[in-house]
């Protein structure tokens, strides 16, 4: 049953990302009308994050953590003398003045496990979902609008967003991975106001590790450039738990390759890094 739901929604994404412009034109035309606008933009894609797992800085105001003082990190590459080297840890910085001091006190642990070598959790290496940081997964991600919704799907292990148009947020939306999200378009912009997170200690906002509470709101805001081949998303954070004041980053998309397809996680009961089983997740207490 569960290849049979996968399958049918990769033949869905399929379908969506090869129909013919003037019958997503159409589709765009009727979301329009929905919505009360005169256009919205065709936000389908393929798109591929140009950021990787980075958070670029807004123009002005707070900058989001970057690495520590005297830690660089890098992606495995080639160097001058064309030898191979390997990536190294992200060692965040927990002294970024956007930090309160039970964030920075989280930050500074995750840190100095990494230091020593011991290699922080991180999602995707441990087949959970990624939470805020589904934004910043480098595979193909595309956009499937409809008149009461948008459907964001990542290729990385099936992850899907559904962001419900024109409607309010619930009163008091049950705590998941992925919040609550809402959504409207103003003019040729998508913008996705997200809540109702879980408090974990198992998702962040990005790869440094930067935690979040139960209280983020986070507001994405996607415009596709003029040449229709780019895209920028500008994220904004606020939570008053975890952060000084609200920020705001900068993510950068190109259009092009393919549509997702199937990429399944291979969930392993050990931790690579240290050898030792991995424990299994418990819930606190029972959904029902």
């Amino acid at each position: 049953m569960k290849l049979q739901i996968i399958a049918g929604l990769c033949a869905a994404i399929i379908a969506g990302a090869l129909a013919p412009p003037g019958a997503r034109a159409r589709d765009n035309e009727q979301t329009a009308a929905a919505n009360g606008s005169a256009a919205i933009p065709d936000l389908l894609g393929p798109w591929n994050n140009a950021n990787g797992f980075r958070l670029d800085p807004a123009p002005s105001g707070p900058k989001p953590v970057g690495d520590l003082a005297g830690y660089v990190h890098h992606e495995r590459g080639v160097d001058a003398k064309g030898n191979d080297f390997s990536t190294n840890a992200y060692i965040g910085d927990y002294n970024s003045p956007i930090l309160t001091p039970w964030a920075s006190a989280i930050l500074k642990k995750e840190a100095e496990e990494a230091i020593k070598g011991n290699d922080p959790f991180w999602a995707a290496t441990a087949c959970y979902p990624f939470g805020p940081t589904v934004i910043l997964q480098p595979e193909p991600v595309i956009f499937i609008q409809q008149p009461d919704k948008v459907t964001i799907v990542y290729q990385r292990d099936h992850q899907v967003r559904h962001i419900y148009l024109n409607v309010p947020h619930s009163r008091a939306p049950k705590p998941s991975w992925y919040g609550e999200s809402v959504g409207h378009y103003e003019g040729d912009t998508l913008v996705v106001d997200t809540i109702g997170f879980n408090l974990n200690d198992k998702t962040f906002v990005d790869r440094w590790g930067t935690p979040h509470s139960d209280e983020l709101h986070m507001v994405e805001r996607y415009k596709p450039g003029a040449d229709g081949r780019t895209m920028i998303a500008e994220v904004s954070y606020d939570d008053p738990k975890a952060y000084t004041s609200k920020w705001t980053a900068i993510i950068r998309y190109r259009k092009g390759g393919g549509v997702p397809v199937e990429v399944a996680c291979a969930e392993s009961p050990v931790d690579p890094t240290t050898g030792m089983p991995n424990p299994i997740p418990v819930a606190a207490k029972p959904d029902f």
